[in-house]
């Protein structure tokens, strides 16, 4: 049998804050330490209320913008006149 568990990825505190003053996305973020979006996104949150209660303020976070592709609209537009046609059947 194979084994599926993951280990847990420690990142120190000052790792995660070279992270977050070099980095714009919680996905370079995550990238640097190696942890997983939501739990960066997480401890950036928890970070950020830690250091607010004692007047220092970081860096905003942005999520990383989705590339949207054409085809993926052109579906999305293909799908919703079929639906659309097949309820104004009923």
């Amino acid at each position: 049998m194979e084994n599926t568990t993951s280990k847990r990825v420690r990142c120190s505190d000052d790792m995660f804050l070279e992270a977050i003053y070099s980095s714009n996305t919680y996905a370079e973020i995550s990238e640097k330490t190696g942890q997983k979006i939501a739990t960066t996104m997480a401890r950036y949150l928890r970070v950020k209320n830690t250091l607010e209660q004692q007047g220092i303020s970081i860096p905003k976070m942005q999520r990383k913008k989705p590339v949207k592709s054409v085809d993926n609209i052109q579906n999305l537009v293909a799908t919703a006149k079929r639906l659309q046609a097949y309820m104004d059947n009923q």
